[in-house]
């Protein structure tokens, strides 16, 4: 009794106050568009890209601005804006222009207890992973070589596969020394297998609360609903096996330290510990704030959530890209061979040398928009107004249209064909271009899915690097094709703002006879 009581309150509460806020909300004046006839939340789920599409066409075209429905908050329309406004809004900092409010807004976990990103979560992968990148190149290979050794079956002959859930297992094992180190995340350790299930609750669970729970019950969830539940108990889990490691940092930086005042000599290059659990602990000594193993957990499943789900899902868009377009491997091959025998072993330098294959992902990124119809995303966390006298109401979500721009015939001429050789030709054009239009560049503003400024997404050098090891041995060892059995499934599912590679799509594959 006491607890629908509880329950009556705070609907009550939640309903009172949503409807304070309604009214007391500045309006978002813009031209808002929305479905004709049949304008339903299945709708919105299945087909906002048609909207996106018209907008973009009535109003973006034109440097104008417009505003649909946003899926996180339904009563308080979305922002979408033309790139005119990007430099302007990349290096708001995040108290008028938040990042991290969005991915909240978006996930609800800071509501359901989950893990939250913030200031060291980002300074961990800006100043730790993508300085120790070349140190970890060949560790890294080695964990995805014995994730294809342990995942994929003997295929003598053309055997069928799912290749999404070998994907997720191969940044998985990736991932787990990324995250901990090589003796936790050891292949078949408790971590990895943590980390795994771990994933599969984080992705599910929220988005079970967002589609079934009203926002006023979301704070229920940890109790109501099995994934949330798991979610907190592997979070416990985690914590219990990183507070060694916290404890052998913490002792680890004393040392340096006391041998640091005594007039010793600073160590230059790799250094002992080079993974999440180190740059998370520099980070929180840069910020002053406490770092318990509860904390530490959750900031590195976020880290692995984030950088798992998004780059498998890349990944296998990669693969049917390639899948969809055979001319290219064998050109990609080539070069692969001709890199590998000019290079004793993969370093990261070698990896960049492999210009076509970069290429082909930057493709696949422009085409998909990196699984998102929109980009640097963020929310007004302040009523802000452009220099043009355009105004964002606090509270209000804005984006640009990623990927309506990555496929718009202004900035990338014949943009319908996919082009595996389009971004190689822009770098070859003039030496300036030789660092720019590479998979994971966001300067350039041909492509805008991977955002902009300060919040660029901080791991797509790991997400870059990982990615071609990957698509090393697959090529070199293997040779696929799609089942005539899935000549009719879709290969992408859309879903709200979201354009997602079809896990269960299978293919076919079959080990190559390797010369040497």
């Amino acid at each position: 009794m006491f607890l629908f009581w509880s329950i009556a309150a705070l609907a009550a509460a939640t309903v009172f106050f949503r409807v304070l806020r309604a009214t007391r909300k500045a309006k978002l004046d813009l031209p808002y568009v929305q479905f004709d006839g049949d304008n339903s939340d299945a709708r919105y789920k299945e087909d906002s890209l048609s909207l996106l599409t018209r907008g973009y066409k009535e109003y973006i075209s034109k440097d104008r601005a417009f505003a649909i429905r946003d899926p996180t908050e339904v009563e308080q329309p979305m922002a979408v804006l033309p790139v005119k406004y990007l430099d302007e809004v990349k290096w708001l900092p995040e108290q008028k222009m938040s990042f991290w409010t969005h991915i909240d807004k978006l996930s609800a976990l800071s509501q359901i207890g989950g893990p939250r990103l913030n200031e060291e979560v980002s300074i961990a992968a800006r100043h730790g992973l993508n300085v120790a990148l070349a140190h970890l190149i060949e560790p890294l290979e080695k964990a995805c070589l014995a994730a294809y050794a342990k995942e994929l079956p003997p295929c003598a002959d053309w055997t069928s596969i799912h290749p999404c859930p070998l994907i997720v297992k191969i940044f998985a094992s990736i991932s787990a020394l990324i995250m901990v180190g090589p003796e936790l995340g050891a292949p078949d350790s408790d971590w990895q297998a943590l980390s795994t299930a771990y994933l599969q609750v984080a992705m599910t669970g929220p988005r079970e609360v967002r589609d079934y729970y009203p926002p006023w019950l979301y704070r229920l969830a940890p109790y109501t609903n099995k994934n949330i539940r798991e979610m907190w108990r592997l979070r416990a889990r985690g914590a219990a096996l990183l507070a060694p490691l916290l404890e052998e940092r913490r002792a680890a930086s004393e040392e340096a330290a006391v041998h640091a005042e005594k007039g010793g000599k600073v160590r230059e290059g790799k250094r002992k510990y080079e993974d999440a659990v180190q740059w998370l602990y520099d980070a929180h000594k840069t910020t002053g704030r406490p770092l318990t193993p509860d904390q530490l957990v959750q900031e590195v499943l976020v880290i692995m959530v984030a950088s798992l789900h998004s780059t498998s899902a890349v990944g296998l868009s990669v693969l049917f890209d390639m899948l969809d377009h055979p001319e290219a491997v064998e050109d990609i091959r080539g070069e692969i061979v001709r890199v590998r025998k000019a290079n004793p072993m993969w370093t990261r330098p070698a990896l960049a040398e492999l210009k076509l294959l970069d290429s082909f992902m930057r493709e696949s990124a422009r085409i998909h928009g990196l699984t998102q119809y929109t980009a640097v995303q963020r929310v007004a966390m302040v009523p802000w107004t452009f220099k043009d006298g355009l105004t964002i109401p606090t509270g209000t979500t804005l984006v640009f249209p990623g990927y309506h721009h990555g496929t718009d015939p202004s900035v990338h001429p014949d943009p319908e064909k996919f082009d595996f050789k389009r971004h190689l030709r822009k770098r070859e054009e003039k030496d300036e271009n030789a660092h720019k239009f590479h998979f994971a560049s966001a300067g350039s503003e041909d492509i805008i899915s991977w955002g902009a400024g300060e919040h660029a997404c901080p791991g797509r050098f790991f997400a870059q690097e990982g990615l071609k090891l990957m698509f090393i041995h697959l090529l070199t060892h293997y040779d696929f094709k799609y089942a005539e059995s899935t000549k009719e499934m879709p290969r992408f599912v859309a879903r709200n703002l979201f354009l997602s590679p079809n896990p269960m799509l299978p293919i076919m594959i079959r080990e190559r006879k390797v010369d040497g």
